[in-house]
């Protein structure tokens, strides 16, 4: 009968894997309700942030949060 082993280095990419998964998903809630909380005045903008959240796995919703289009920078170039 084989021993049951532990395969560490399975086991640390699988744990990464799961923390990547789940931060992904963290920051994407995070950012789309941030965007619902705070709208821009702009609807195409809006759209445009939420496709690019959405749809760029974990680095859309870093972009969001490192951008961050200010409602008060928005209204103030118009």
């Amino acid at each position: 009968m084989e021993s049951l082993e532990i395969n560490w280095p399975l086991l640390f990419t699988q744990l990464l894997n799961f923390g990547l998964l789940f931060g992904w998903i963290l920051l994407t809630v995070l950012a789309l309700f941030h965007m619902r909380k705070n709208p821009l005045s702009d609807k195409i903008a809006t759209a445009l942030w939420a496709a690019i959240i959405v749809l760029v796995p974990l680095l859309g919703a870093v972009a969001f949060f490192i951008v961050r289009p200010n409602r008060e920078l928005v209204h103030s170039q118009k």
